[in-house]
């Protein structure tokens, strides 16, 4: 491993991933652990990087993610939107561990005075895509528990928007009357397909529809996993329509970020509003994203020859 030097970390609310890049930014080892995020106190983050990283050179280290959360190992405020990637790489949070630098990304903030959001995690993977379509202008939408929709010009990040749609989905589908009537977690079928598509030629409100799958399965005795399927298309379609009144554009130039599991979903019902996205997986972007943020922060040197 005498070609490292960077450790890059994806640090979430549950789940942290860290790995060793060499001088091309390519992955030597790749280790994952448990966040710690809001039940760790200092000395316990500094515990869990150690172990994460045991063995590995003593080379610069830079995060993404909750870590830089206020319950975080250090905070790493919010920089206001409209934001480019070399205002974020300008921006980074530094502090010296063990006799090593550690450099936290920030997240990003709408306030205008009449929206309010944030995002901590996903401008990271916003960097990523960016690194190699920098003049992007477009939507992007990254599914999730809460799904964030990105407006970008001229590779310029302008404007966001957050959608409870996931946890939604969860409590409407775990904690409502719906629990009965719906089954566990399967991927989008024809039924998916053929409700969006219903869906995509109307128009109104899905609170009626979301009791009568409850009726449904009492009077029709409806199998759980098409309700489950409808129960999908109607909170997706539900997001699509609300961020299209929010001012985002389904056009060409739309791009899904995020799980395979989730976009597949997204771009059955963006298909079916007549949008083709591409779709990029999110944990992708991370790594070269950091390493690009290390470069332009000059953190590291360039990549070798």
């Amino acid at each position: 491993m005498s070609n490292c030097i960077l450790i890059a970390l994806d640090w979430g609310t549950t789940n942290v991933r860290a790995a060793l890049l060499d001088s091309n930014g390519n992955v030597l080892d790749e280790r994952r652990g448990e966040s710690g995020v809001g039940q760790f106190n200092r000395q316990q983050f500094e515990d869990n990087f150690d172990h994460l990283t045991k063995d590995w050179p003593n080379v610069p280290a830079i995060a993404a993610g909750m870590v830089g959360s206020r319950q975080g190992w250090m905070e790493a405020q919010y920089l206001p939107v409209p934001c480019d990637i070399d205002l974020l790489s300008n921006s980074l949070v530094s502090f010296e561990y063990n006799t090593r630098q550690i450099t936290i990304v920030p997240g990003l903030k709408l306030d205008n005075g009449k929206r309010f959001d944030v995002m901590r995690g996903e401008e990271t993977q916003l960097a990523g895509f960016l690194a190699n379509q920098s003049g992007f202008t477009g939507t992007i939408i990254m599914p999730g528990t809460h799904s964030k929709w990105v407006r970008l010009v001229n590779g310029r990040i302008t404007s966001f928007q957050t959608y409870m749609t996931g946890e939604f989905f969860d409590a409407v589908s775990e904690h409502t009357i719906l629990r009965h009537s719906v089954s566990d977690h399967t991927g989008p079928d024809s039924l998916f397909a053929e409700k969006v598509n219903t869906l995509a030629s109307g128009s109104g409100s899905i609170e009626g529809e979301l009791f009568g799958l409850r009726a449904r399965h009492l009077l029709e005795e409806c199998d759980a996993g098409r309700l489950r399927q409808e129960l999908s298309a109607l909170l997706i379609m539900a997001e699509l329509r609300a961020g299209q009144l929010d001012g985002f554009e389904l056009n060409e130039n739309v791009v899904l970020v995020g799980t395979e599991t989730l976009t597949v979903f997204y771009e059955t019902a963006l298909e079916a509003l007549g949008c083709n996205p591409q779709k990029f997986k999110g944990t992708a972007l991370v790594w070269p994203a950091l390493f690009d943020l290390a470069l332009k922060a000059k953190l590291i040197e360039g990549p070798s020859a």
